[in-house]
């Protein structure tokens, strides 16, 4: 599991665009934690800082050790990060060389990456499509090859971006149940906030960039004067309007 660390985390985009601003945050080794906040807030930019994909100033930490250019191939060894797009990470022929795609860098023998992909393909309920190209597979398909890989990969870091997006409720169902069974410390920027309700107990909201608040899911998401102003809205789970009955 691992524990993260950053301090003063800054990121601008080359128009000059402020993506994060002087992020501080400290999640616990195998803590869940969800980044929720408004289109541009900033959560995808934060997911490749830690994933060590975009140069930020400031300073991110990893159990202890400092995400620099000549420690990010060793920690990236240890993390996964499921993108928003699966066409970002599928680039394989077959599905089954997506799945196991960088395991021999584990220290993993042919046989045991094999067994890795068709487990996590397994999980996923995707058995019986090694040999199919994830380019001709659906969105939601294509979404559960990019969870496979990191089920392969069985990281203690775990980044996702979106994840229930485009799925549809049965894929969304196992998604969560999946998620639930991982160990790991496991980040996930959404704005599915029912699903952060039902898989974590830590949240940040962000916007502008900045962490606005971390602490408990439910306590943050009622609040309708926050979630307004941050131009979200309290999940209807917590919505305190009564039930309409037909």
């Amino acid at each position: 599991m691992s524990r993260i660390q950053t301090r003063n985390l800054s990121y601008s985009y080359s128009a000059g665009i402020q993506a994060l601003q002087e992020v501080e945050l400290d999640l616990s080794s195998g803590s869940r934690t969800a980044l929720v906040g408004p289109n541009g807030a900033g959560k995808t930019s934060l997911l490749l800082a830690l994933a060590g994909l975009i140069r930020v100033s400031g300073e991110i930490q990893i159990n202890g050790t400092l995400l620099s250019p000549d420690s990010v191939d060793d920690l990236r060894k240890t993390m996964s990060l499921v993108f928003q797009n699966p066409d970002d990470m599928l680039f394989m022929p077959t599905v089954i060389e997506d799945v196991c795609f960088g395991l021999e860098t584990l220290g993993l023998n042919e046989q045991q990456i094999l067994e890795r992909g068709q487990e996590a393909l397994a999980q996923v309920e995707l058995e019986g499509y090694e040999n199919r190209s994830a380019h001709h597979l659906s969105y939601g398909e294509r979404r559960k090859v990019c969870l496979a890989t990191c089920l392969a990969r069985r990281s203690s870091l775990v980044l996702f971006d979106e994840p229930s997006r485009e799925l549809d409720p049965h894929g969304r169902r196992n998604f969560i149940d999946l998620f639930q069974q991982m160990t790991g410390t496991l980040v996930l920027a959404t704005h599915d906030l029912e699903l952060v309700l039902e898989t974590c107990a830590q949240m940040v909201l962000i916007d502008g960039g900045q962490v606005v608040i971390v602490g408990k899911p439910k306590a943050i998401l009622v609040d309708q004067k926050l979630m307004e102003h941050h131009r979200l809205e309290v999940p209807h789970s917590l919505s305190r309007h009564p039930h309409v009955h037909c």
